[in-house]
């Protein structure tokens, strides 16, 4: 017989795209193997690159929505999210479209979540040779500001997209926080997930940089969100320091 927590659990893959319709298409047939249901969250995609993603899939039995205009990535996954939520899911795994991350990983994040329901379960990168260096310096700088935030609890990358979500949790954080709807959106939402008290359980995934890989990082846009993300994230944390005692009780 199973436990109710396992009998409550109801995962989906929830893949925000932006402009990486041919990454898709390559990328979602490893994903579609798993079994579980997909949900392609098109942020404003180019009309070009948009039907890319649809036919990519529809040939995987993926659900698609489609946004006209650019959203931001946490934006594209509020609505995912929404539509996840009518469904009756419990849980959602966040996924980078460019197919960065390897999908060998996806059943170790669902046995973790489905022995922890009320975690969040958050992927830890394991770099190849490929990695640009510059992404590794960026990443120094804003995981060093996590750890001021959360009173040296969180020591995780704090720009992994791939995730799995306790769906409740993260859509009360949602309704109560304003979230950058941007990239900066991966680094709140993991600091809020701290300050509320919550279990976070960190999971190894291989990551990959392939040669000709497009990125949607803008390097002076992005870090100026990243910037002012992290200066209202230490703001808060220094007039409601109970967030800091929380946060380090737990890790």
């Amino acid at each position: 017989m199973k436990s109710p927590a396992a009998a409550e659990f109801r995962p989906c893959i929830i893949i925000p795209c932006y402009n990486h319709g041919r990454e898709l298409a390559n990328f979602l047939p490893d994903v579609a193997d798993h079994a579980l249901p997909i949900i392609i969250a098109d942020d404003g995609s180019r009309q070009e690159e948009a039907t890319l993603a649809a036919e990519a899939a529809a040939a995987q039995g993926a659900t698609f929505l489609r946004s006209e205009e650019n959203l931001g990535k946490w934006g594209a996954i509020r609505r995912a999210i929404a539509y996840a939520t009518e469904q009756g899911y419990t849980h959602i795994l966040q996924c980078d479209a460019d197919g960065q991350h390897e999908s060998a990983a996806i059943p170790q994040f669902c046995r973790l979540a489905q022995r922890n329901p009320t975690a969040l379960i958050c992927g830890t990168p394991v770099y190849g040779d490929d990695v640009p260096e510059a992404r590794l310096k960026g990443r120094v700088v804003s995981n060093f500001f996590a750890k001021l935030e959360t009173a040296w609890a969180c020591r995780l990358d704090t720009m992994c997209g791939f995730r799995l979500y306790p769906l409740q949790r993260l859509t009360d954080i949602l309704r109560r926080k304003n979230i950058v709807p941007g990239m900066p959106g991966d680094i709140e939402i993991l600091v809020h997930f701290y300050w509320s008290g919550c279990r976070i359980i960190p999971q190894p995934v291989r990551v990959r940089y392939p040669k000709g890989g497009r990125s949607n990082f803008r390097m002076l846009r992005d870090n100026v969100l990243i910037s002012w993300t992290h200066t209202k994230l230490c703001t808060a944390a220094l007039l409601h320091p109970w967030r800091l005692w929380r946060a380090h009780r737990l890790h």
